[in-house]
């Protein structure tokens, strides 16, 4: 009993000493005054409507004013209800500023919330503000308690809209920043895959992630990749799209030396070649870095199927990206200044096809082109099925009537079409773009020179992509162990090494207890 009044009469003293301080002013510093640290943090947003400072009281007998800050739009409201403001001011103890470290006492006593960080720094505080969280200020005491509030309301985890793969996956990458890398991390679950943070753009401060396997990435590589992303200094960064034409190391060059995919399978695969990954708030696809150029032509689906089958496919890829380039700069010096080559079986026909025409071969191959160009553009441009029927209707409409208006001959729509078609086999979409532009500077050269016009455009070609380099990788390269894995495609079990394209510290994929299987039966 005796003890019990002991420690009642010194909770009334406390209580009456501490009454004293607030009313005498002793702890009046402007770095731990609340109305401060709101004013600072309002400062530092910029924005006075979207920000809520909620007031409240801690504790019944000596109640503790405390100040909650949070922006409306980011934040999730229902979370800041259900765990903070109900425990703190429902379910603390009386004896609460008793505590000798208030700030830590609440997080792990009375937060409900999965995260909570106690910062001494304004500037991080108002930093966690702009990504959503909620920072929590308590009277008299300089720290700020910063709570995942977070509101999660993005586009749900679907199927990739332009890589559909029949045997993968149906994940895709989303918008939301940590919903992408948790479907790496989910699949990846090796201590080793690390995951760096930086933040770009001086207005739009915007999350961004470099992750590889540090037990397999080159270590000059990730420098190299990790200081270009380190100096660039711009006002905004609204996509990994950006990100990619500050770092590229040819940024005149009409082939891609990133790889964009929104696959989580691609990305896991090329993580385990040595390569690194760029992810960007706000960006539904990751970057890949280094690029090469074989790989564009490579799809998620080669490795699910069986080798000879996947063989068979990249050689209709290769065969098709020949004839896109090829075919329609081709038919110009056959019909101008090489008819003698052509078979008379067929040049009969293509002759009668071509009497009354009223455009010249080059101008009806470069119209048809530019027709098929304006088509497609207009179709991506609109909605899905707008656009499709735009593309299936127009091209009947346009080639009819260029027909009976004799502008053009059946050979020169073959042509053109037959190549349209052979960009649709090409599986990466910037890839396929850059091989669409390289026709028309073929095409003239072929005008011009003949024969010898697209001997010297495949030459440039190859010149151009032999000289060209990515983060310090060739950017086409025929290494003897990787012609496993270019042309065609290899048994899995035979691929035991990673890529000598790809600079890494582990050479070995898997060990050679496979091929000895393989050996026995």
């Amino acid at each position: 009993m005796d003890i019990e009044m002991t420690y009642f009469y010194f909770e009334v003293v406390c209580i009456i000493f501490l009454n004293k301080l607030k009313l005498l002013g002793v702890i009046l510093m402007d770095n731990f005054s609340i109305n401060g640290n709101i004013q600072r943090i309002i400062s530092g947003l910029g924005d006075t409507e979207t920000v809520i400072t909620r007031s409240f009281e801690i504790g019944y007998k000596l109640p503790i004013q405390a100040v909650l800050i949070y922006v409306n739009s980011l934040a999730d409201k229902e979370s800041i209800n259900r765990n903070i403001l109900n425990p703190l001011m429902l379910h603390t103890d009386d004896n609460l500023y008793l505590s000798s470290n208030l700030c830590s006492t609440i997080c792990k006593k009375y937060i409900t919330s999965s995260n909570t960080l106690i910062e001494k720094d304004i500037a991080q505080a108002i930093f966690a503000l702009k990504r959503g969280d909620t920072v929590l200020i308590i009277e008299h005491i300089s720290e700020f308690i910063i709570i995942d509030t977070r509101d999660g309301k993005y586009r749900q985890i679907s199927e990739p809209l332009n890589e559909y793969a029949v045997r993968g996956s149906r994940e895709g990458f989303v918008e939301n920043l940590e919903t992408n890398v948790s479907l790496i991390r989910r699949i990846i679950k090796h201590p080793d895959l690390t995951i760096e943070n930086f933040t770009l753009g001086k207005y739009t401060q915007t999350d961004i992630k470099l992750i590889y396997i540090d037990s397999i990435a080159d270590e000059k590589i990730m420098k190299n990749i990790r200081d270009r992303l380190a100096v660039i200094d711009v006002d905004s960064i609204t996509g990994v799209g950006i990100v990619e034409q500050y770092i590229e190391d040819h940024p005149c060059s009409l082939f891609p030396q990133c790889f964009a995919t929104e696959r989580p399978d691609i990305v896991i695969n090329d993580l385990m070649e040595g390569r690194a990954v760029i992810l960007c708030q706000g960006t539904p696809y990751a970057l890949v870095v280094p690029a090469l150029f074989t790989e564009f032509f490579q799809a998620i689906e080669d490795y699910y199927e069986r080798s000879v089958l996947s063989s068979l496919i990249r050689i209709l890829r290769l065969i098709a990206v020949i004839l896109v380039i090829t075919l329609p700069a081709a038919y110009l010096p056959f019909i101008k200044f090489n008819a003698e080559l052509i078979p008379i079986q067929f040049l009969l026909p293509l002759v009668s096809t071509r009497r009354g025409l009223l455009l010249t071969p080059l101008i009806e191959i470069l119209s048809m082109e530019m027709v098929v160009e304006f088509l497609r553009e207009g179709g991506l441009r609109l909605p899905g099925k707008i656009g499709q029927t735009l593309s299936l209707v127009g091209g009947f409409i346009i080639g009819d009537a260029a027909l009976r208006a004799r502008l053009v001959s059946p050979a020169t729509l073959v042509v053109v079409g037959t190549a349209v078609i052979g960009t649709f086999v090409i599986p990466n979409y910037d890839m396929s773009l850059s091989i669409r532009i390289v026709r028309f500077p073929m095409i003239i050269l072929a005008d011009i020179f003949g024969i010898v016009g697209i001997a010297a455009g495949w030459y440039l070609i190859l010149l151009h992509l032999f000289s060209m380099n990515s983060f310090g990788v060739q950017y086409l390269s025929f290494k003897r162990n990787d012609l496993k894995d270019i042309f065609i495609r290899a048994q899995l079990w035979n691929m035991d090494e990673r890529p000598e394209a790809i600079p890494n510290k582990n050479k070995i994929r898997h060990g050679g207890s496979m091929k000895k299987f393989r050996r026995k039966h």
